[in-house]
């Protein structure tokens, strides 16, 4: 009791002298700080530095950097971890929140970031109630698995289902009740809700909008459209194989080298992300995922690195001009007839690799998400009108996709391709 009552005090003495700290930047027209926290994802580090880019004092805050399968995440893409700082590891959640409380302005949240235990309603309640009588505007969007459970959505492939048999330890059909619990507290508390993809909208009771959050490090990653291979590479990186599809990979590329279509398979697993990176470089082809129906930051970063990236994109993305780049919208069905085209169609896959290259630079690079962050949070903090169509990530002028799963029709693919549809006609055919 005595130690709750010492947490206690200094948690409620953050939220005054943080009041009135914000309170004076507000009428100095300072800009507000962006408090980011604090699971540790491994995008974090890159919207911060986008919205660094626009002039916000952004931070990024995290409890610890514990890998769970590999290390995605390390102590230096953060700010701040708490972890290091707390003297027993229940201490951790305290610390976090009177950060907050002292140091943020908007809390840029994601779905599991909450202070106390995930079921325990009545705190998590308390925490949202100081923290928006603090004076501090709250933003959640989705990262993934905080939001993922069984008995939610309908998808095509059943992608939760697969999940569930990656992670055959985690219940995800218990996990709906805490899904639930997160988001109705979200949902009640935030100013603001970004859905991030399709794929995860279903998961939520309300979205403001709908768009991918995190940039791509265009400045830091170089494309490589010629490698000079002697014979075509494939790389996949199966961290789960069930959602991913790997098994359909692994059946198309065994049929199309018994049937004498030439290339090397290299799957990328168990390895630091820092260090993947360098063997993503040496790719003809990125191999993604064939049953969630939407992409994220793996492969905005092989665009970024010029290459043709295979990934199943689900209707919703192919209408969403917001959700659009040069992606090959791959399925099991059509994996094998994809790969044999791009195998034997180099320059297909140079020209797919320079055109996802140019999209992600103008329309996911850090400078084009500083746009959209600004404006996100000019709106929330300043309550200005959003205007997002003025920045480039939510041009007017971008397109949909059609429909078609057929390679064999020049409408698949996205790029022009009418000089090619001879050589595409005849690589399926053989």
């Amino acid at each position: 009791m005595i130690r709750r009552l010492f947490w206690i005090v200094r948690v409620l003495a953050a939220g005054v002298s943080g009041a009135i700290i914000r309170f004076a930047r507000r009428l100095a027209r300072r800009p507000p700080r962006i408090w980011h926290g604090f699971t540790p994802v491994h995008s974090t580090r890159w919207i911060v530095e986008a919205e660094r880019k626009a002039g916000l004092p952004s931070l990024s805050v995290v409890t610890h950097t514990r890998a769970s399968r590999y290390a995605l995440v390390r102590r230096e893409d953060f700010d701040v971890v708490f972890e290091q700082e707390a003297a027993r590891w229940d201490d951790v959640h305290w610390l976090a929140l009177i950060h907050l409380l002292r140091h943020g302005d908007v809390w840029n949240a994601w779905f599991d970031c909450l202070f106390f235990q995930q079921n325990d309603r009545r705190k998590n309640k308390l925490a949202m109630q100081l923290i928006r009588a603090a004076g501090i505007r709250i933003v959640v969007q989705v990262h993934g698995s905080d939001v993922v459970c069984l008995g939610k959505i309908e998808s095509r492939y059943d992608w939760p289902a697969r999940m569930q048999l990656d992670y055959p330890l985690w219940d995800l059909a218990a996990q709906r009740a805490v899904v639930e619990n997160r988001v109705a507290l979200f949902s009640r508390y935030a100013d603001f809700i970004i859905a991030g993809d399709s794929i995860f909208s279903g998961f939520l009771d309300r979205w403001d909008v709908l768009f991918h959050t995190v940039p791509a490090d265009t400045e830091h990653l170089a494309p490589v459209y010629r490698t000079g291979n002697a014979l075509p590479l494939i790389v996949h990186a199966p961290n789960h194989r069930n959602v991913k599809g790997t098994e359909y990979l692994l059946r198309a590329i065994e049929r199309l080298q018994a049937r004498g279509v030439a290339c090397e398979l290299r799957l990328i697993e168990g390895i630091p992300r820092h260090e993947a990176l360098a063997l993503y470089d040496a790719a003809d082809i990125i191999a993604d995922q064939f049953i969630l129906g939407g992409f994220g930051i793996f492969a905005l970063e092989c665009m970024a690195l010029g290459k043709p990236v295979l990934t199943y994109l689900d209707e919703q993305h192919l209408r969403n001009p917001l959700l659009v780049h040069p992606l090959v919208n791959t399925t099991p069905e059509n994996v094998e007839e994809v790969l044999a085209v791009l195998l034997q169609v180099p320059e297909l896959r140079e020209r797919i690799g320079r055109a996802a290259r140019a999209s992600v630079e103008r329309y996911q690079s850090f400078d084009a998400m500083a746009e959209v962050w600004l404006r996100v949070y000019r709106h929330v903090w300043w309550r200005e009108p959003l205007a997002l169509e003025s920045t480039r990530h939510f041009d007017p002028a971008r397109g949909t996709r059609a429909l078609t799963e057929d390679p064999r029709e020049a409408a698949f693919w996205p790029v022009e391709v009418g000089d090619l549809m001879g050589e595409i006609t005849a690589a399926a055919r053989r």
